[in-house]
């Protein structure tokens, strides 16, 4: 029978959370329900039956909850019967796997729901002693082999979150990990605190993808970036290289570098004289260079102050800053004077400081596209730009040396993760807010009558920005309705958005439709687009209410309207 159980807080945010597993998941309820009242959620969790898991997933119930969480364990999956041959076994291991695979790849492509799923913990009691790694009947082998499997098909699924079961559970011991007591008597698969932890994770996880990603590193350089302070001790004097103690201060570095080729913009925020930058050209122990850094602030003046100057700069939030500091008093402060800056407890001990860096799930890759690799690229050809601009007399003669190109093309399967990513994260220029998901995107993908994702790639002659712009236009005969139109923050105010919108239509006009209509829905953030299809030389038709911040619908006709357009962008199509 199915209990519904709530949380007696009663955070900001409730969250309808159905639980499945492959065992007894009576105690990992109640764990759930206090984990996610902890990061903030009013979970309102349903749990199935042990052993449901496939069932639910093909043929799920008609309300679907945000949230399915699965619980994955050893004697839930790994069942062996040892009357059968080693390759038997396997490929019966394999069946099952593949099964619960193709359910859950199935599942996620046709459904909004979001997917927790946990790994199979490391074993502890080896089931073919020292060959247990690699030989089929051992459980280390069937473990890493469901794991790997699991990772190969479910990476793939925007929105399954796939929650390492060793790494939730570090801080406990192995052999305190399940209680042999409790899996025979109810089958119950890890001890209580365990299932604390790997509740914990779950609710972490979700949080973490619900929430705002960090997008640049806000760092501190004398006793941050390498040990000494540069205006005392000089260049010569700080210590930073392969040797103590310099060397935890490299490896921090270094770690700095592995988040920068996953997507972080690297930025410095330090007291000090700007001279301090030939530390990075000069020292040779250094593993970070000038190059790798976006943006810096080097002056005397307060670092709150500072932060805010550098998401003008790079046109994003300070919710988007994480800020490491050594100093107590500047962490502090940070706090008091732009609590939105995400403020972590930098250890005292340099040598702490690269687990913790890696522990930060706010910085956790939740996808890793392209443009994420090249983001730091893409923000330094930025930078160009607009020194270009502070150089000229006018805007026209800022657009005209910029030589724009934009290149129109399909959504493809190996541009959709960057699209749906666009459609996650885009809050300035987005004319319906409306948040497709990697699946909903999909399904637009392959229905090629009825429905059109159309993206621009920018360039100018400063390098490449990559993907900066996309739509979605549904069509239905001659008239076709824009679903989602939104645009990267980064290239705002260089007619962009018309340059695309008049390429759209032409196309959309080629293959048959007279009528095209929009939305607008405004929000707290979209205040630069509202105006846009008014400037764009679309028709209003209709307005929610009275209130000037209500929602518009607009309308273009092939025979009545212009095409928009831009004299200083180039366009080019693919396909």
């Amino acid at each position: 029978m199915t209990a519904i159980m709530k949380a007696a807080a009663s955070p900001s945010r409730s969250v309808t959370l159905r639980l499945l597993g492959f065992s007894t998941g009576d105690i990992l309820q109640q764990a759930l329900i206090s984990a996610f009242s902890q990061v903030g959620y009013d979970a309102q969790l349903t749990s199935a039956g042990f052993g449901a898991v496939v069932t639910e997933l093909l043929e799920p119930a008609p309300e679907l909850p945000d949230v399915i969480a699965i619980q994955i364990d050893p004697g839930g999956l790994i069942k062996r019967d040892w009357r059968l041959s080693s390759q038997d076994a396997e490929r019966l291991f394999e069946q099952s796997t593949e099964t619960f695979l193709a359910a859950l790849e199935g599942f996620s492509r046709t459904h909004r729901a979001q997917v927790l799923i946990n790994t199979l913990p490391s074993p502890i009691s080896p089931s073919a002693g020292f060959l247990d790694p690699f030989h089929p009947d051992g459980t280390g082998y069937l473990t890493s082999s469901f794991n790997r499997r699991l990772g190969d098909r479910a990476g793939d699924l925007n929105n399954v979150t796939i929650v390492d079961t060793d790494l939730a559970m570090a801080d406990i011991a192995p052999t305190k990990r399940s209680d042999p007591k409790l899996w025979y008597y109810g089958r119950i698969p890890y001890s209580t605190e365990a299932t604390r932890a790997l509740a914990a994770a779950f609710a972490e996880a979700y949080a973490a993808r619900e929430s705002k990603p960090v997008k640049a590193l806000a760092l501190d350089l004398d006793n941050t970036l390498w040990r000494g302070i540069y205006g005392e001790d000089g260049l010569q004097g700080i210590e930073c290289g392969d040797d103590f103690p310099g060397n935890a201060f490299k490896a921090f570095q270094n770690e700095c570098l592995r988040l920068k080729s996953q997507g972080l913009l690297l930025t410095i925020l330090s007291k000090n004289d700007e001279d301090v930058l030939e530390v990075f050209d000069a020292h040779p122990g250094m593993a970070l260079r000038r190059e790798d850094i976006v943006a810096h602030r080097i002056n005397w003046e307060p670092k709150a102050q500072n932060v805010r100057s550098l998401a003008d700069e790079l046109s994003i939030g300070l919710d988007s800053f994480l800020f490491l500091d050594d100093s107590p008093h500047e962490r502090e402060a940070m706090r008091r004077l732009a609590p939105e800056v995400r403020v972590p407890e930098l250890p005292d001990d340099p040598a702490g400081r690269i687990d913790f860096l890696r522990n930060q799930r706010p910085l956790w890759p939740r996808r890793l596209t392209a443009e994420d690799r090249s983001r730091s690229e893409l923000y330094v050809v930025q930078s160009k730009g607009r020194a270009l601009r502070n150089q000229v007399a006018s805007i026209d003669e800022y657009l005209a040396g910029l030589g724009q190109r934009l290149c129109i093309e399909p959504m493809r399967s190996a541009t959709l993760p960057r699209i749906a990513q666009m459609h996650a994260r885009t809050n300035q220029f987005n004319l319906t807010t409306l948040r497709l998901s990697e699946t909903e995107l999909a399904s637009q993908m392959a229905d090629e009558g009825g429905h059109r994702v159309i993206l621009g790639r920018l360039s100018d002659q400063f390098g490449d920005h990559g993907i900066v712009i996309c739509a979605c236009a549904c069509r239905t005969g001659d008239r076709a309705e824009l679903l989602t139109f939104l645009m990267s923050c980064r290239v705002i105010g260089r007619q962009v958005e018309y340059a695309f919108l008049g390429a759209l239509l032409k196309n959309l006009v080629a293959s048959g439709v007279k009528e095209v209509a929009a939305r607008c829905i405004p929000t707290q953030k979209n205040n630069p687009s509202r105006d846009f299809y008014e400037k764009a030389g679309f028709t209003l038709e209709s307005r929610a209410s009275k209130d000037l911040g209500s929602e518009t619908r607009w309308l273009w006709h092939k025979d009545t309207h212009r095409l928009p357009g831009s004299d200083f962008i180039s366009i080019e199509t693919d396909g």
